[in-house]
This record gives structure tokens, sequence and C-alpha cells, in this order.
């Protein structure tokens, strides 16, 4: 791992997840820490080796993959929690992102690793949008919920780190289905970025661009794609079981992993439940079932 600058004030550590990094002079903050202890260690590497004392992480949102170093970086360097406030609940709670993938209950084995259950870790500070001064520094909590209920992204020195608004086609072409939790705010984020105007933004899981639009468009369009066919698979009613069945089989998925399952099937009500919502299908109970079908 190594530390990109991009302004005086700004850098990123690239990885499976970039990791922000504001400094100035020795004081530094994260945004994100990565998947688990070893990511921690890693950050810490890092900022040693560039004479930066950590002070702040910033989580954008509470998945396991953007906040698993904290724990290592908390205990370890005193480095105190900004986190939104629905994600906070997680960050310091980190069962209940299994608990909510299992639909509420006590969550099988299978839920129970780092890529779904990291480390607890303290939340020191909610943070809003808005204007918030970190290490001396003016940045801004920008709002982008979607993907995950109030996951924020954070701009400073006309940077935008845009946490997981945006996947590449790379990502978006191999798992077809990516993870969205509000499927009606993702979509408003997706036009909100499509207007915005920095110098740089800097996607969580791909390469940073100057220009946004073209993976924003790439995301809309794979959005607006499984809305269709989902509707389309609704020419008779079926069950979330059902439409998820033949929604994976069409896209040419083969879901061996119980996680897998679980976070696509998340998503897939995520979008019954927008269409639902959008009165563009309803609801029929049949047998003991509950059936999705389109609106009359």
């Amino acid at each position: 791992m190594e530390l990109v600058a991009v302004t005086t004030n700004v850098a990123y550590i690239p990885g499976v997840v970039n990791i922000g990094v504001l400094r100035n002079g020795e004081r530094c903050a994260v945004i994100d820490t990565g998947l688990d202890k070893d990511s921690g260690r890693n950050i810490r590497k890092v900022l040693e080796a560039e004479g930066l004392k950590l002070e702040i992480i910033i989580n954008t949102h509470s998945h396991a993959d953007h906040f698993g170093g904290n724990d290592y970086l908390a205990r370890n360097l005193k480095a105190e929690v900004y986190a939104p406030s629905i994600e906070s609940g997680i960050i310091s709670n980190p069962i209940l992102e299994p608990v909510y993938l299992f639909h509420g209950a006590t969550p099988i084995r299978n839920l129970r690793n780092k890529f779904v259950l990291a480390k607890p870790s303290p939340v020191d500070q909610i943070i809003e949008p808005g204007k918030l001064e970190v290490i001396d520094l003016e940045v801004e909590i920008i709002p982008l919920p979607g993907h995950c209920f109030n996951q924020v992204g954070v701009l400073v020195d006309n940077i935008l780190f845009c946490a997981d608004t945006v996947f590449s086609k790379r990502v978006i072409d191999k798992y077809r289905i990516p993870v969205v939790q509000d499927v009606g705010s993702h979509l408003k984020t997706l036009d909100r970025l499509n207007g915005m105007e920095y110098d740089l933004f800097i996607p969580a899981h791909t390469k940073p661009v100057e220009d946004i639009k073209g993976l924003v468009a790439k995301n809309m369009v794979t959005t607006q794609g499984i809305i269709k066919d989902i509707k389309a698979l609704l020419n008779e009613p079926k069950t979330t079981e059902r439409v998820m069945s033949e929604l994976c089989t069409s896209y040419g998925l083969d879901l061996t992993v119980v996680q897998q399952y679980y976070l696509i099937h998340m998503t897939i009500m995520a979008y019954l439940g927008y269409l639902y919502d959008e009165k563009q299908i309803d609801i029929e109970m049949d047998g003991n079932l509950l059936m999705w079908k389109l609106s009359p």
C-alpha cells in the first residue's frame, strides 16, 4: 500500500477499498478503514511512513469492508470515529448487519464472518450533512444514500470521496446485481452525482475520475435495467424467491455462497419495495405466500 497525493491536504491509499487521507502537517484523518485488522495495520504503516499521526476516522457507511479496520486503529492509535447516525448504530453493534440480512432473526453461522460481521467500534461523533471541521480542515459531509441507508461522501479541496455510490463496469459485469438498500434514494443520488462538478471523484471500489458522468450512466442503466427485468418477470404473480431465482438465472449467476445469496436477496427486496411504493407492482396473498404482481 502507498499514499497517493492529490492536493497538499488530500491523498488516498489505493486498494480493494480506497482509503481517503486528509492531512494537515503531522495530523491526519482517514475516510474508511477497509475490511479488518490487516487493513488497519496496513493503513498505520503507510501513515507512519509519512510521519502522520492519525486522529480521526470518518466512516462513510456501515458495511463491514468500510469499517473493519476501525477496531485496530481506534484501540492502538486512539483515533476518534465519526459516522452518520443510522450507520453509527451498526458500526457500534456490527451484529446488526447479519441480523438484517437474515430478516431480523439470529443470523446463521454463514453470516458471521468478517465480510459481514466486523469487530465493533466506538463512534465518538455523529456527523450530519454540512460543514465539519476535521484536524483544522473544513470538509463537507454530502448525503449519498441508496447503497446504504445513511451513506455519506466527504468533500474537501473540491475532491469528493463518494463511497459506494458507483461501481466500475468490471464489477457490474461480474456481479450483475450491485448491492442497494434503498433503490429510490440510489436513483436520486446518481442523478445528483451526475450534476456535480468537482476536480476529482474518488469512489471506494474503482479508480478516481475527473468526470463521474460515465460511471453514473453505467450504474443508472444497470439499475433501470434491473427494474425493467423484474417487472418483465411479474407477468404472473411470483414470490420474492422465484423473482430472485429467475432474475439470477437470466443474468447467468450461479449462487453457491450463502452470504452472496442473502446480499442479493436483500437487494431484490429493495427493488420490489421500491416498485411497490411507486405503485408499479402490487401484493397478493395466496396459499400463505406473499406474491408480487404487476399493478393493474
